[in-house]
């Protein structure tokens, strides 16, 4: 009896580490090089020179709800319009909602769908001090261009013209149509810029093959535990959801306060809502590393392969990375907090806001459903902030002539790195075009390392005059693979 339980458990194991290297196997993936390109030519400093002028014209918004500056986006189209003659002779220009701008490349099959390039003209604002170069000022120095937008994202805007201004040099003309899409809100949501073109789009009936935009990069330590170079593609957005959280108590004097006031019950609220965050979901994650392939350890290969033995595992190590664990759950965020105003008097209410990032199966209903569950607390009142909500964007397939030719491309320009699709924590333009595409890709063609980390958005912007150089190699490229019928 003894003797067969062992038999028993011995085939079960046997079994199992057969199934667990067989699923190992097929999780393998080997991407295979593809032959560097030598590309357009591209005068590196005058390339430089372009994006430096586009940096001057401050096209940063006027207050917090993105009012342009009438002027500065003047300057900017100007601009445009002077460096780059043959894309205003050829391309047909249409002028969206005052600034936003949207060209057209007329393809010589134009039954086939077209395809859009994607970048956005406005900035950020940035306080100037603490800045090495103003940044404004489109400086060029120690190898760099600097100031506010070399990375968000005009370094994109200004490679795309250049690469399309080079084809129309050499004669180039695409069988596919091919649009740029250059929104002039971004960073407010893109309400009145790619959502406008978004619709306008929708209404001639228009069907995109495919669209890039700004999103993830080429660099080191994007994926957790996986050495070297990685270009990350963004296949979708994580969703945004921003909930005000309100107690209403009874107010009075300190000195004869109630069991609890409005305060500590919220507290108590906040407390439960950040010790219970949403779950997570391992899932999101196996794409990423079966793109990455034979270039994560093999440790991981045979635990995302076998999450169902080794999941539990895998959660405790990457939840301890913050992009990583951001990568497979929603999140919660506790960002603003309001209650009294004097320090012996109980306040009549007490508020708080909580910022939610939606992973890609997770919806709206769900968070709100969570945050009453957890709080458990009929006091506590949870209200979407009006505005400040939309659901995640679906995922586009990462197979494909769109994803493949783009991935392709990538290993052209960028010396053959694995190519991998992943989740966008923030989001861009591309939401307002799902209603017009399936393919929707996020990828900014640059090799990022550490000492670019927190520059988007912060102090001493700037971009690598070779880096900038090769973002134009790359688009030059695209363009010419994109624009082909079978889009190879």
């Amino acid at each position: 009896m003894v003797t067969n339980l062992l038999y028993l458990i011995l085939g079960i194991l046997l079994l199992t580490t057969i199934y667990v290297v067989v699923r190992t196997i097929l999780f393998q993936r080997a991407q295979g090089g593809v032959e560097p390109i030598e590309g357009v030519p591209v005068n590196a400093d005058e390339v430089a020179a372009h994006l430096a002028t586009a940096v001057r014209c401050q096209t940063a918004p006027l207050d917090d709800t993105g009012t342009p500056d009438p002027e500065a986006f003047r300057q900017l189209h100007q601009m445009l319009a002077e460096t780059y003659p043959l894309v205003h002779q050829q391309l047909q220009r249409e002028v969206i909602n005052g600034y936003s701008l949207l060209y057209t490349w007329h393809g010589r099959q134009p039954e086939l769908e077209p395809v859009m390039l994607m970048a956005h003209q406005d900035v950020v604002s940035a306080d100037p001090e603490g800045w090495t170069h103003p940044p404004f000022a489109g400086e060029i120095a120690d190898g760099f261009i600097w100031g506010r937008g070399t990375l968000d994202i005009k370094n994109q805007l200004i490679s795309i013209m250049e690469a399309a201004e080079t084809l129309l040099r050499q004669g180039y003309r695409p069988e596919r149509t091919i649009l740029f899409g250059l929104g002039h809100d971004e960073e407010t949501g893109g309400t009145h810029g790619a959502k406008i073109m978004g619709e306008r789009l929708k209404e001639r009936g228009v069907w995109l093959a495919g669209i890039v935009d700004e999103g993830g990069g080429i660099s080191d330590g994007l994926a957790a535990g996986v050495r070297g170079a990685v270009a990350l593609i963004g296949v979708s957005e994580k969703g945004y959801l921003t909930v005000e959280f309100t107690v209403r108590g009874q107010p009075g004097h300190s000195s004869t306060p109630p069991p609890q006031t409005a305060i500590g019950i919220l507290a108590r609220a906040l407390s439960r809502l950040e010790s219970h965050p949403m779950p997570t979901r391992m899932r999101r994650l196996r794409p990423l590393y079966h793109g990455i392939g034979r270039a994560a350890p093999f440790y991981l290969q045979l635990a995302f392969a076998n999450i169902w033995l080794f999941g539990i595992f895998l959660r405790r190590w990457l939840v301890r990375n913050p992009e990583m664990n951001a990568s497979m759950r929603t999140t919660t965020a506790l960002t603003i907090i309001r209650g009294g105003v004097e320090d012996n008097t109980v306040p009549p209410e007490a508020s708080a806001i909580a910022n939610f990032r939606l992973l890609p199966g997770d919806t709206i209903a769900d968070v709100l459903w969570h945050a009453k569950k957890v709080i458990n607390d009929d006091r506590v009142h949870i209200t979407p902030v009006e505005g400040k909500f939309n659901e995640a964007l679906p995922i586009s397939p990462h197979k494909g002539p769109a994803y493949a030719s783009l991935s392709m491309v990538i290993r052209q320009v960028f010396d053959n790195p694995p190519v991998a699709p992943f989740v966008m924590l923030g989001g861009t333009d591309c939401q307002h075009f799902v209603p017009v595409c399936d393919h929707i890709y996020r990828f900014t063609s640059l090799v990022m390392d550490e000492s670019f980390r927190g520059l988007e958005h912060g102090i001493d912007e700037r971009i690598p005059i070779a880096g900038m150089a090769r973002m134009v190699t790359f688009y030059a490229q695209l363009m010419q693979v994109w624009g082909t019928k079978e889009m190879v």
